[in-house]
């Protein structure tokens, strides 16, 4: 009876030493998590700065120099400065004012086809941009079906087009943002207090005013914020300026960092300094964009107003009719079908009446061991990267969100970073490190995955986090009160809550490592060729049908993937 009771009394005893343990084995969770963070996001950067002041390539002995940063104040890339500043900014403000007017007249507005219009343009925000700019190619290149439609079919060589010009780079660039920017305001016109337009209305103002007077002032910190947003995401975009600047000779900055590093003579230096003034300029704009957000909150949502009556359009209707499905037309459904159409001719006409059709392009896919290699690079980087990806973003949204130790905004702060330096930018960081440190992961998937993993981590944690918010503490207290420890809290309890959050943001990373090409550009080779290179090379050389089957298939596959997330985030939200 004495052994007895004493194992009883040693029992409070081993499950308080049992318990310290698995939180002791919660902190090294926090250091390796911690500890990883800082280094992927950290090393690129680090070493970007280190090669921007060598006079030698990544690998090579080479002298100490300040010359990279000079070659910035050069005319060359000044004037390339100037001409990213002025397509970033005129893009932004064309797809500011056209994705503002399409989510105003869909949910604002008497609009009969709002929500068909909802999922055309969601559809576009998927659609990849290097994809989009390969179909504008066929369609306004010089040898392209415009030109001779025009030439042949109309008589009027005066109406030639050319896409390789920097107007070219705007127009895609707006049909491709203008989706974000939609998405972006979307929420913040639906949840607006409809109180104060509806008191303008009984003062007797006319739409027109109340619009310019009230509606749009209440959206400004939205319309800003967006704004700022749209400017990053153009500035630092690389495919579209690639394929339609660089035959046109029209540069942007990842342009130029991109030439500086693929053709002679190279100048990893100089691209190196380009890259950090690029990242110092996202970085910039991406503050401003969170002082903005920060002042914004004050504003337009209380709660207490009614469902607005919809705003009638009257003789306007036909114009919103025009603006919303011409947008559609020219951002989805003429790009798919040009690809669709291209992709099953064995040689290329504007003429449809006069081509030769055939499947021999999809036959290749399967037939070439090159693509067929580039498709099961994709589906491991994407499927394998994802789940990494995923796993690391619920470790930081854990730890910054819910229990917050000792330096969690630090990891907070690395976390955000790779917003700010763009996919190229990173490519060229991870080429300087992984040519110095002793690691073998150049020339392998695996570099490749550490860059979509960095780049995309702040995705897979805000997914996480903005359900892990909403679930309260209370439950997990409960459990710890039970006595289960804080791992065992976290895994039957918080983890099966946000299990549908977990799932939105694996098929989100997936998507997003599926489409990716500008972290990519850089560190591939002919083994690690993922399908955007392929596709990338493909069209490169000319060879329009077999660019464009793989683009059609590639695009395919998002778009059944963004399916899955739109079916599993509406659970998210119920969970």
């Amino acid at each position: 009876m004495t052994e007895q009771t004493a194992r009883s009394s040693d029992l409070p005893a081993r499950r308080i030493e049992g318990r310290a343990s698995r939180n002791r084995a919660l902190d090294i969770a926090y250091g390796a998590t911690f500890a990883i963070v800082v280094a992927m996001v950290m090393i690129p950067i680090v070493a970007l700065v280190y090669g921007s002041f060598r006079t030698a390539a990544p690998g090579l002995p080479g002298e100490w120099t300040l010359q990279n940063y000079a070659g910035l104040a050069s005319t060359g890339v000044l004037r390339t400065i100037g001409t990213t500043l002025w397509i970033g900014l005129l893009s932004s403000a064309l797809c500011i004012v056209i994705g503002t007017a399409i989510a105003l007249l869909v949910h604002r507005t008497d609009f009969k086809y709002g929500k068909t219009v909802s999922a055309l343009v969601g559809l576009a925000f998927y659609f990849p941009s290097f994809i989009l700019a390969m179909a504008w190619i066929i369609i306004g290149a010089p040898g392209g079906i415009i030109n001779a439609v025009v030439d042949d079919a109309w008589g009027m060589p005066w109406l030639r087009v050319d896409i390789y010009t920097a107007m070219g780079i705007v127009l895609v660039m707006v049909l491709h943002q203008v989706p974000f920017v939609y998405l972006t305001m979307r929420g913040p016109i639906i949840g607006m207090d409809g109180i104060y337009e509806e008191a303008a209305r009984t003062a007797g103002a006319k739409p027109r005013v109340v619009m310019t007077r009230v509606t749009l002032p209440l959206l400004s910190y939205s319309l800003v914020s967006s704004f700022i947003l749209t400017f990053i995401i153009t500035i630092e975009q690389f495919a579209i300026p690639a394929l339609i600047g660089i035959p046109g000779q029209v540069n942007m900055l990842a342009t130029q960092l991109y030439l500086l590093v693929r053709f002679s003579p190279t100048d990893y230096g100089l691209a190196s300094a380009i890259g950090i003034a690029l990242s110092i300029m996202t970085g910039a704009a991406i503050w401003a964009q969170r002082r903005v957000s920060r002042a914004g909150r004050l504003v337009t949502v209380t709660g207490k107003a009614g469902r607005l009556k919809p705003v009638p359009l009257g003789r306007w209707k036909w114009a919103a009719y025009l603006l919303c499905f011409g947008f559609a037309l020219l951002a989805l459904i003429l790009p798919m079908a040009i690809l669709i159409y291209t992709s099953v001719l064995k040689w290329f006409t504007a003429n449809p009446f006069a081509g030769m059709y055939t499947l021999r392009n999809y036959g290749y896919m399967l037939e070439s061991a090159s693509t067929v290699r580039s498709f099961w690079n994709t589906l491991m980087v994407s499927g394998i990267g994802a789940a990494i990806g995923v796993a690391l973003g619920i470790l930081c949204a854990y730890f910054t969100l819910r229990v917050q130790p000792r330096g969690h905004r630090v990891l907070d702060f690395f976390v955000s970073l790779p917003f700010g330096v763009p996919g190229i930018v990173l490519g060229l960081g991870l080429l300087w490190a992984y040519a110095y440190l002793p690691l073998p992961l150049y020339g392998t998937l695996a570099i490749i995955i550490v860059a979509f993993v960095t780049r995309f981590l702040p995705y897979a944690t805000e997914t996480v986090g903005g359900q892990m918010v909403q679930i309260d503490k209370s439950l997990e207290e409960a459990a710890w009160v039970s006595g289960a420890t804080r791992i065992g809290g976290v895994r039957r309890v918080l983890l099966p809550l946000i299990f549908p959050s977990v799932q939105g943001a694996y098929f989100l990373l997936f998507m997003a490592f599926f489409r990716e090409i500008s972290s990519a550009i850089l560190l591939y080779s002919a083994s690690t060729a993922v399908i955007s290179i392929s596709i990338w090379s493909f069209f490169e050389q000319a060879n329009w049908g077999q660019a464009s089957a793989l683009a059609v298939v590639a695009t395919l596959i998002i778009f059944i993937a963004m399916a899955l997330i739109n079916w599993l985030l509406p659970t998210a939200r119920r969970g």
